[in-house]
């Protein structure tokens, strides 16, 4: 069964009337495009005038019958006129589309045609560059939607009503814009970031055990820290502390009467006292350091702890003590994947079933916070083989069988929760702290080609965005905690807004002395708008939290507002938005935003329209997201 769909094309957009479905017999996907070389019609280069509407200018099809004369199956021989939109009957452009192509519907009508029309196929030249497979009845020529979908940029679905009805969704953008709920507070929630999950990204090789932050991968393939994706990941973990429920946790050990621990070696011992360095509670365990057999096993067979998936344990190892957690896959049969978290600095390592991560070599007590989940598909999409024997898993496929403790150490706590989003949210913050260089940033530590050879970074580069998100996440840990620690670094980081993006500051000018904060500082200039919004809410954030009369923050917003109201203009395509402005510095074509993008720069301009009342912000978002639902800017 394929969907017919009509489209109304007007003016270059596309809008969508529902009509019926049509049951085709014998269904093949479309043919290959074919590139043509005869013309369609030795008339239409008749004037240049004509010659340019065929190229995506919209068309009317008119059905003519030859002579008035058509034979019993309604199959005569027709021609069709090519009209100019807007000629002088003024009637919409339409075309039908279908999804995917089937045979010709059977001459006595059947396959919901209506009316037994019959469905003829037509060759369409998209062109004169390219060759499709069509089909036309008297009224109307019906083109494969798998074409109108890549031509038009559009979106389209079967979908299924309450009442078990088909219907086919047609879209013009696939992103969605989020409003901001009230007056922004820089203490609050941060965008939608509640609905950020970074960990799961594609282009994250997995959270370090060592620090607790996502490495990444998106510019080099072995991982490195990404202040950006760091930030984002605490942002995203305090926004969900606040949208979400209280976590469900359930407590394994506690160091005092918790954890019915099983020897698997007869040198294992636990026992639990006071330690007298930190005044808690602890299981102590002594056990051979392999990690290949268990040497103290906790058995988890709770009710409670089904779906638990995130583990936080406070521990101190000596020497080359470890922890394990097995836990059951369940897919087309129960599997046992092992998750070693061992002392050393490697990041990840897998052979077969077992996943090792390392939690590092440092001394001293730790806690660790682990999505064993996350940690699960991470280590199966660095293994091939792994990969393909863990398809789709998910939180409903695993359960976590048990914990195994080997080596020398102590336990102070160990909890499985659903999760433990504050935990999360701190290590970004605790990063953040640690890795602060002199100049009050946080470097990039590996090179970034824009454009190769006209726009490149070496390593060590800065960015505004991630200066700016950096400031956003340690206003709201100094907000939450009352450490002065994170409100002094977030004030260090408005220093590399002082310095020119030429001299390793991230500062550039706009013709005409408007200032901008470069989420990527090259030269010749880009001028990235959701890089560059970015810094402002940080600086925004810093501006209303701190108190301090030394707190620049506010000169920088008010300037690089000043430049935003300015220049925003010059980032609307009449249809969309654009991501920079290279063609501007660069003369190469324009980089137009992703429907993500574009609804990234909707909900940023939303949240400053609330703490801007500056009509120039709230309209240029309205606009934007009109765009959305195919409305276009009005032409000449």
């Amino acid at each position: 069964m394929r969907v017919t769909v009509r489209g109304v094309v007007v003016g270059g957009s596309v809008g969508v009337l529902l009509t019926t479905v049509l049951l085709w017999s014998q269904c093949h996907p479309p043919p290959t495009h074919t590139h043509i070389h005869h013309q369609l019609n030795p008339s239409s280069h008749s004037t240049g005038k004509h010659q340019q509407q065929l190229h995506r200018t919209p068309l009317q099809t008119k059905f003519q019958p030859n002579n008035g004369v058509t034979n019993a199956g309604g199959a005569g021989e027709e021609s069709y006129l090519e009209d100019e939109y807007g000629g002088a009957n003024g009637d919409a452009v339409h075309i039908l589309t279908q999804q995917g192509v089937g045979e010709v519907a059977e001459a006595n009508g059947g396959g919901g045609g209506g009316g037994g029309s019959r469905l003829l196929e037509i060759p369409c030249i998209i062109n004169h560059e390219s060759e499709i497979s069509c089909r036309r009845d008297s009224q109307d020529v019906y083109v494969p939607f798998s074409f109108i979908k890549t031509y038009f940029e559009v979106y389209g679905r079967v979908d299924q009503r309450s009442d078990g009805s088909e219907v086919f969704e047609w879209s013009h953008s696939y992103s969605r814009v989020y409003e901001p709920q009230g007056h922004y507070d820089p203490t609050g929630t941060f965008l939608n970031f509640e609905l950020y999950n970074v960990e799961a990204r594609e282009r994250v090789k997995c959270v370090s055990a060592t620090e607790g932050v996502p490495i990444s991968t998106q510019w080099q393939s072995s991982g490195y820290t990404y202040p950006i994706q760091i930030a984002q990941f605490g942002l995203s973990h305090y926004c969900k502390y606040l949208t979400e429920q209280p976590p469900e946790r359930v407590t394994l050990e506690d160091g005092v009467h918790k954890g019915n621990w099983h020897y698997e070696s007869s040198e294992a011992h636990v026992s639990r006292s006071l330690d007298l360095t930190t005044f808690v509670n602890v299981l102590k365990f002594r056990t051979p350091e392999s990690i290949t057999k268990c040497g103290a096993l906790l058995k988890v067979s709770e009710p409670k702890t089904q779906n638990l998936l995130v583990l936080n344990i406070n521990i101190l190892l000596l020497r080359n003590a470890s922890f394990t957690v097995t836990l059951e896959y369940k897919y087309k049969k129960p599997e046992l994947i092992t998750l070693h978290y061992v002392r050393s600095e490697k990041l990840l390592q897998v052979k077969d079933h077992q996943i090792s991560y390392g939690i590092g070599e440092e001394t001293g007590w730790r806690r660790i916070t682990r999505n064993l989940l996350i940690d699960v598909h991470k280590g199966a999409a660095a293994s091939p083989q792994l990969r393909k024997q863990l398809k789709k898993v998910s939180k409903s496929k695993l359960k976590v069988i048990s914990i195994c403790l080997n080596g020398e150490g102590s336990l102070a706590n160990m909890t499985l929760a659903s999760a433990e989003h504050l935990h999360h949210f701190y290590d970004a913050a605790n990063w953040l702290l640690k890795h602060q260089d002199g100049d009050g940033g946080w470097s990039i530590p590996v090179p970034r080609k824009v454009i190769s050879g006209v726009l490149e970074l070496d390593a060590g580069w800065y960015s505004a965005m991630a200066q700016g998100q950096a400031m956003s996440l340690l206003v709201r840990a100094a907000h939450h905690s009352g450490d002065s620690r994170y409100l002094k670094a977030a004030m260090r980081a408005t220093s590399l807004f002082f310095i020119n993006a030429t001299k390793g500051g991230v500062k550039t000018y706009f013709p005409g002395g408007y200032v901008w904060y470069e989420e990527y500082p090259t030269n010749p200039s880009l001028f990235v708008l959701n890089g560059f919004i970015y810094s402002l809410l940080g600086l925004y954030d810093l501006k209303e939290f701190s108190l301090d009369s030394n707190n620049n923050s506010g000169d920088l917003f008010l300037e690089g507002m000043k430049s935003l109201k300015k220049l925003l203009p010059l980032f609307d395509t009449g249809w969309g938005s654009l991501y920079d402005l290279r063609h501007f510095t660069t003369h190469v074509a324009p980089n137009r935003a992703r429907w993500d993008y574009h609804t990234t720069h909707i909900t940023q301009l939303l949240l400053l329209a609330s703490v801007d009342s500056d009509p120039v912000i709230l309209s240029t978002a309205q606009r934007w997201k009109e765009y959305m639902v195919g409305h276009r800017a009005s032409h000449n």
